[in-house]
């Protein structure tokens, strides 16, 4: 009976060593975390009263301190290049555009450095539109007065027709991303990776939304920022979990974000003659961090010391099988001698 007893806890104790270190069950998700207003301050005011409509917003990456803007307003295609004190630097014209109804934008740096400009032609809100044009524009290194060519790309939604102020550059791989506003809420739908200057693209959706959507950035990291009138949301990817609430400051029609070069901040705009610029410091979470440098010295990856049992434990399994073998020795020469 007893070397019955003594075998079983030895194969009890080696399948308990021989098993992996069990993973913690997975956490349910948290509530999205709520940043107050008066985190927000006045950066500047937009001197120019050119710019009344103030209905996108994008922070250059060539020219310091730099954001760009234009008017929500059919006709000429004009961007605004306006300086950290408010006045204006140069004014961008794309000479083959006539717009029908501009209302988000953005950019990018590609893999050779030039840096690039969108704007999305992408309103709708008297008549939806089940096509929209994203024009492309390079943005000039030294600013001043121009008429330059734009490329337009033609997008069709999947499902009809619709209205939207958002047009989301993802920075990391240039995909354009449009999101829909209606008073029931939105929709997000992706253009293809590759675009045709010819014909159409068809996008296709990706996620709807319950909120209403006025303008949004998506941050080096992979978040997807977008805003409302009074509140911007934080995902943690364009398909992901809302991680963060931000309380905006009053504005008289909110509709520009955008990201500072840095990822560290945040820049909002509104419409309005005069209207003022603010600027947020963004939270860690949501700032691309750089990868640290492993030293030579480590010692084994934190992955593989995560998977192994820790010293005291490994010493503890392993007396305890060195006590049970000598226990079933001592037994099993016991009965021989019985015998």
């Amino acid at each position: 009976m007893w070397r019955k007893l003594i075998l079983s806890a030895l194969l009890l104790t080696g399948i308990g060593i021989a098993m992996p270190v069990a993973a913690n069950a997975r956490e349910p998700l948290p509530q999205p975390s709520a940043l107050p207003t008066s985190l927000w301050t006045r950066a500047f005011d937009l001197a120019d009263e050119r710019i009344d409509q103030s209905s996108g917003l994008f922070a250059s990456r060539v020219n310091p301190g730099v954001v760009w803007t234009f008017n929500d307003r059919e006709g000429p295609l004009r961007l605004f290049a306006v300086g950290p004190d408010g006045r204006t630097r140069a004014v961008l014209t794309a000479g083959n555009v006539t717009a029908i109804d501009p209302e988000a934008m953005g950019g990018m740096s590609a893999p050779d450095g030039t840096a690039y400009l969108y704007v999305g032609d992408t309103g709708g809100n008297a008549t939806p539109r089940s096509e929209v044009v994203v024009y492309r524009l390079v943005e000039p290194t030294r600013l001043a007065d121009a008429s330059v060519k734009a490329t337009g790309y033609r997008l069709t939604y999947p499902d009809g027709a619709h209205d939207a102020e958002t047009l989301l550059v993802d920075p990391r791989t240039a995909e354009l991303y449009v999101v829909t506003k209606s008073p029931k809420g939105g929709a997000v739908y992706r253009a293809p990776a590759e675009l045709s200057e010819t014909g159409p693209n068809p996008m296709t959706l990706v996620r709807t939304l319950p909120y209403v959507v006025s303008d949004g950035v998506m941050a080096a990291s992979g978040h997807m920022i977008l805003r409302s009138y009074n509140k911007a949301r934080v995902w943690d990817a364009v398909n992901g979990n809302e991680t963060m609430l931000l309380n905006l400051p009053q504005q008289k029609q909110g509709e520009g974000v955008a990201l500072t070069p840095d990822g560290k901040s945040l820049l909002i705009s509104s419409e309005g003659v005069k209207s003022p610029v603010w600027r947020m410091n963004l939270p860690t979470a949501l700032v691309p961090q750089q990868p640290r440098l492993r030293d030579v010295s480590d010692s084994a990856p934190e992955a593989d010391a995560r998977s192994m049992p820790s010293m005291p434990v490994t010493l503890g399994l392993g007396m305890a099988v060195v006590v049970l073998t000598a226990a079933l020795i001592f037994v099993v020469r016991a009965e021989n001698r019985r015998v």
